[in-house]
């Protein structure tokens, strides 16, 4: 596949995905620990998909890239488990362009750890994407900023600096085996690591509950049972058949389709996320959401 029909692929469904998953931990799931666990339990069907499809074609490589993809299941794992805890206590049009700083993360990642270097320039621009996410992030009195939900902040932020981890991880995976192999591996030690951190004893009636709930179900299925795990291929595939800085330019325009559909699904005619609309509030976020996009986009190609 063309990595640029695979990027726009990636970028699109993961913006779905997003205004799903802001949907499902808002208004369908007890708990943000409650979907983190049905999302783990998830990954046991999304992994075997992988890894019996791998055994009988493309093989594993020598396996050499499977202690990494371990390593970015557990991170991807955690970075995912704060965001979905994070879009619990904010709009899913403050938190996507939060999570998109994670690139900025990775880069200094590979400028600290891996010998990589940024120019004054670069280093303007991973500036500009933190000032910019702390921008969307906050509230206005009149033209007074302050910041309101500090716990979501911090959740999505803390997601954020691990997703950036995760990046890295497995950049270093897909380098020494295939990507088939890389997701599979991935996916199991995901849902091993999101199970192993949430499940509690207490919430195994909340558990019960919600698996009962078929809409609930249904919607949790597609999001993450399907269009979660094309998106993160399609990902990936970009990555494996284009230049990782262009790939990556053209996938920090993610937050601006998620602002863009989520101004579409609070209207009155259709308030599926009930967020404000208020022009100031839409002006903030637009500038601040292009800003993050400049900045990535200037991080990855200058």
């Amino acid at each position: 596949m063309n990595w640029l029909v695979a990027i726009h692929i990636s970028v699109v469904l993961f913006a779905v995905v997003s205004v799903l998953d802001k949907h499902l931990v808002a208004r369908m799931f007890p708990s943000a620990a409650t979907f983190n666990i049905v999302f783990g339990l998830l990954q046991f069907v999304v992994a075997p998909t992988f890894l019996i499809a791998v055994v009988f074609t493309v093989g594993f490589d020598g396996g050499s890239g499977i202690p990494w993809a371990m390593g970015a299941g557990v991170a991807w794992g955690l970075g995912l488990s704060l965001f979905f805890a994070g879009l619990r206590y904010e709009e899913v049009s403050r938190a996507a362009p939060i999570q998109a700083t994670a690139p900025v993360v990775a880069a200094i990642i590979a400028v600290t750890f891996f010998g990589d270097s940024l120019t004054l320039v670069q280093w303007g621009a991973v500036l500009l994407v933190v000032l910019s996410a702390a921008l969307v992030s906050a509230r206005f009195d009149g033209w007074t900023p302050r910041i309101a939900h500090g716990r979501g902040l911090f959740l999505l932020m803390a997601g954020a600096v691990v997703i950036g981890v995760a990046f890295v991880v497995s950049d270093e995976a897909v380098d020494r085996m295939n990507v088939w192999a890389v997701q599979g591996f991935r996916a199991l030690f995901m849902g091993l690591f999101v199970l192993a951190i949430m499940w509690r004893p207490s919430r195994h009636s909340e558990l019960v509950t919600i698996l009962k709930d078929g809409k609930a179900m249904l919607v949790m299925f597609a999001a993450e049972g399907i269009l979660g795990p094309l998106a993160a291929l399609a990902l990936v595939v970009a990555f494996a058949n284009g230049s990782v800085s262009v790939v990556s330019a053209v996938g920090s325009s993610r937050p601006l389709l998620v602002l863009i559909i989520s101004i579409a699904l609070s209207t009155k005619a259709w308030n599926v996320l009930n967020e404000p609309l208020d022009g100031q509030i839409l002006g903030i976020k637009a500038v601040a959401t292009a800003l993050i996009v400049g900045g990535v986009v200037t991080l990855a190609v200058v």
